[in-house]
């Protein structure tokens, strides 16, 4: 899926783009792919391989990893996880601009020893960041996340006044860093039905939510809510950002809105980072027949950010 997502935005990117990766399985598939990419191996980020060669850095143990092709394995996860750290390692130091990760399984890199919930998790305390946000973005449809990878029975006991206030600025931040809307016009979803209907269905609204929008609109902040999830997404249009309790509520609008073109960003870090919106899909590994979409997406987000070109929609 990488791969291909390069081959097909040759020409249209100027950006220098590094590849982190076991260089044997990188090039199995490239041949696979009929060689549309020429990649070369290179021992630091400022040795030039040569104007149309994509440099390939190894991860610790990728020279010597042999892969089983939509397995999942400790050794699997060891390559992801050291690749992630790699990447952030070289944008904090200022030798990468901007970090693009693709899928990775939770499952190997717990195996690993990388005992994070997700990829935003550990790029966030890789960076010593405590307030950051997964934010998934479709067009003009961008939502970010109070919770990420949590049980759905958990996420009541998750939320707090602090993490709603925390979110929402960080959201309000990152519309204004990264897509340059100087006074973005925030919504907060509820958690439960109807906004609990007056205590009826819960109390997280009244004494969670509501008072953390209250608070953040003191702070200068333009924030509406909380509001019903069925009847806000469809208006989502009237809002530059839209804050979701909990994963699938922020996650089914976003995959409608944009299936196989969303795109996955961390609010919050020091420099721009993007993912693909979708997993790792093991029962296609191997079969070249992975959409790129939301790789192109998530490469051409980041060039973007980096150059300022990022606009509004």
């Amino acid at each position: 899926m990488t791969l291909k997502a390069l081959a097909e935005l040759r020409g249209y990117l100027s950006a220098r783009l590094i590849l982190s990766g076991s260089m044997d399985v990188l090039c199995h598939f490239n041949r696979e792919l009929g060689e549309p990419l020429r990649l070369q191996m290179v021992k630091s980020i400022e040795e030039d391989p040569g104007s149309d060669a994509i440099p390939v850095i190894e991860p610790e143990g990728a020279a010597d990893f042999t892969p089983r092709i939509g397995t999942i394995s400790s050794a699997a996860g060891r390559i992801s996880g050291q690749g992630i750290r790699l990447g952030v390692a070289a944008c904090l130091n200022g030798d990468a601009d901007a970090l693009v990760t693709a899928p990775s399984s939770k499952e190997a890199l717990h195996l690993a020893g990388f005992k994070y919930p997700g990829q935003t998790e550990m790029i966030s305390q890789l960076c010593g960041v405590e307030k950051s946000i997964m934010i998934l973005t479709a067009g003009s449809l961008r939502v970010g996340m109070a919770t990420t990878h949590l049980a759905l029975k958990d996420v009541s006991g998750e939320l707090s006044q602090e993490l709603i206030e925390v979110k929402i600025n960080t959201l309000h931040q990152t519309l204004i860093k990264l897509y340059k809307i100087e006074n973005p016009r925030l919504a907060v979803a509820s958690l439960n039905p109807h906004a609990s209907d007056g205590g009826i269905f819960g109390d997280e609204e009244e004494k969670i939510i509501t008072p953390a929008i209250e608070h953040a609109n003191r702070s200068g902040i333009r924030v509406e809510g909380p509001f019903p999830a069925d009847t806000l997404f469809p208006r989502f249009k009237d809002y530059d950002g839209i804050l979701a309790m909990y994963h699938d509520q922020g996650m089914i609008p976003v995959k409608m809105a944009g299936f196989g073109t969303a795109i996955n960003l961390t609010g919050g870090l020091p420099f721009p980072r993007t993912s693909p919106d979708h997993g790792t899909a093991f029962d296609i590994a191997g079969k070249l027949v992975a959409n790129p979409g939301s790789m192109i997406e998530a490469i051409k987000a980041a060039v973007d950010f980096v150059s300022g070109k990022v606009t509004r929609k």
